[in-house]
């Protein structure tokens, strides 16, 4: 197969009928499918789109996918591979400001001149674009309109390896998206890695509900199963995160034997099950349990085997996994039938970049993202470029024919992350911007480079951080953690409230609690702020967005609940000024 089309056609050829997607929604609170598209039909319906774009003229332009999640999206995002159209899916605007702001920065950032969407919500996003003076030059087109199929005989541009499949805009956790501008061969050597790791699903079925505007959610969950030859059955994450069961239904009605998920969302889904859900389920069918995308953390491993053990969940089905959109998808992965690999080692050491294994139950935990499949990987010192060896902790660097061709319209920061080189020239390399470590051709992945906190010359992990803050009560929710630089560095917490299980405390002791527990899984005091649920910021993906949190409690923009913040920090603020 030279292109992901090349690839749809053979598979079409190979399977016809006999592979396919199915959605499902959540009806009276189970599982109901509400739709199915075979191969033969994918590949079908994607031509005929193609050649509908192919005739307004976006070949090799980038066309903006603004889909609810469904069958739709996929058949226009094969659509614009057909016409050599860039796609660029992304979150579809609805109340969220932040998605309407999203969606007009990507329409800037790559001069987009063309929306696909559906017909349930063109005329929304018309009157958006009016709003915005974008409808001078951007015109919506509903995709789910009856144009005349397309002929047999209809040319549709040709497409190579090297010809550029979509733009996916990164999450933004640490800074601004930019559009990651992947090939068919970078997609195409990714889904090998992926197949490696996983094994053959022919005769299987996958389940999932990730976003088809994330690199897990497109790559992972929709278009590995059609290069591997299985079937998908998956539902939108607004019915996830509303009816967590119908993710299990999926899976025990289908028999499915992968799956794929943040870390929080097993988290979210074992805390958020009730027991009644479970009772007629069965998923011992599930070979592969994918947690990738952000830290994986021991704790929700084996909360998740604990409450879904009863139903047929097995150790051995973890697969931790570590990767990011501008390699595409998967960097490393624990194969299959495996289970995790968890390592204690001395928080002290750890604080000073350095893993030192002690005995089981002492010492930090750190889950191993598995093993690089056909990729270079190196740990290197960010400062001085130079690798770095086994159990040292520094930035991981990765070449290979997964890496992305860059950042769309960005040539500087191409240059920066894409076309890194060590001391002795050797590259080039993509700088991540992720900590970790090696040992035993095992990656541990331990935080982000720019959001790491140095206190005292020693070395915290916000996710430590924010996750000890959470442990310490039921009310504790979610947490973002950072440091502020009043001439000597400290550490401020900002942790959302669950009034509802405050059970009798009082702010101001759930603030004690709180500040107890950082300090003792820290060594170090810290400032706390408590505020509402559904404050702290996370990207479309589910990760905290740290950078933005700083800056949201510099500029004074919180409404807290509770404050208890270090003196100097106070002088700090004195000097900004209140939002209005």
């Amino acid at each position: 197969m030279k292109t992901f089309v090349h690839c749809l056609q053979e598979q079409a050829r190979r399977y016809t009928d006999t592979r396919w997607f199915a959605f499902v929604e959540s009806r009276r609170g189970s599982a109901e499918e509400t739709g199915r598209l075979t191969y033969t039909a994918l590949e079908r319906r994607a031509r005929d789109i193609g050649a509908r774009l192919a005739g307004a003229g976006v070949t090799d332009q980038p066309v903006l996918l603004l889909h609810p999640a469904g069958l739709e999206f996929l058949s226009v995002f094969f659509g614009c591979l057909f016409a050599r159209a860039v796609a660029v899916p992304a979150p579809l605007p609805a109340t969220d400001p932040r998605a309407l702001e999203r969606a007009e920065a990507i329409i800037r950032d790559t001069g987009i001149r063309l929306i696909l969407t559906d017909r349930a919500h063109q005329a929304a996003l018309r009157r958006w674009l009016r709003g915005t003076a974008l409808h001078a030059t951007v015109s919506c087109l509903a995709t789910d309109t009856a144009p005349p199929p397309a002929s047999p005989r209809t040319a549709l541009p040709e497409v190579t390896a090297q010809t550029t499949a979509y733009l996916q805009y990164t999450s933004g956790s640490t800074g601004e998206p930019r559009g990651v501008a992947v090939s068919h061969a970078n997609l195409l050597h990714n889904s090998r890695q992926i197949h490696t790791v996983i094994g053959s699903p022919r005769s299987g079925t996958g389940a999932g509900w990730l976003p088809h505007y994330h690199d897990m959610g497109l790559v992972g969950q929709l278009l590995q199963p059609l290069y591997a030859g299985g079937n998908m059955v998956f539902t939108s994450p607004i019915t996830f995160v509303s009816r967590p069961a119908v993710w299990l239904q999926m899976i025990s009605r289908y028999r499915a034997a992968f799956t794929f998920g943040p870390d929080f969302a097993y988290e979210w889904l074992v805390r958020s099950v009730r027991d009644e859900d479970l009772r007629t389920l069965d998923i011992s069918c599930l070979e592969w349990a994918l947690n990738g995308a952000e830290t994986v953390r021991a704790s929700t491993l084996r909360k998740t085997v604990e409450r879904l053990g009863p139903i047929g969940f097995r150790p051995r089905a973890w697969a931790p996994a570590y990767g990011m959109a501008e390699a595409t998808l998967l960097v490393t992965g624990s194969h299959r039938g495996t289970g995790p690999r968890i390592r204690h080692v001395d928080a002290t050491r750890l604080a000073q970049h350095r893993a030192v294994s002690v005995p089981g139950g002492t010492g930090t935990e750190l889950v191993s993202s598995g093993r690089p499949v056909d990729a270079d990987l190196r740990i290197v010192d960010p400062r001085t470029t130079t690798p770095l060896p086994d159990g040292h902790v520094g930035e991981i660097w990765v070449a290979g024919h997964s890496v992305a061709q860059g950042y769309q319209g960005h040539e500087q920061a191409t240059r920066d992350t894409f076309h890194a080189h060590l001391t002795d020239g050797t590259g080039p390399f993509l700088r991540t911007g992720d900590l970790g470590f090696l040992l035993e051709d095992e990656l541990y992945v331990t935080g982000r480079l720019k959001e790491l906190i140095i206190i005292n010359g020693r070395n915290l992990y916000p996710q430590d951080i924010e996750e000890a803050g959470r442990n310490a009560h039921a009310a504790a929710g979610a947490g973002a953690a950072f440091g502020v630089d009043t001439g000597r560095e400290h550490l401020v917490l900002i942790q959302e409230v669950h009034e509802n299980k405050l059970d009798g405390l009082t702010h101001q002791e759930l603030a004690g609690l709180i500040k107890q527990v950082v300090r003792s899984t820290t060594g170090t005091p810290s400032s706390l702020v408590l505020v509402p649920r559904n404050t702290v910021h996370r990207t479309t993906s589910g990760k905290i967005q740290r950078t933005r949190m700083r800056e949201t409690f510099l500029a004074r923009f919180l409404r807290p609940l509770y404050t208890d913040i270090h003196p100097d920090i106070s002088a700090y603020l004195e000097n900004v000024p209140a939002r209005q």
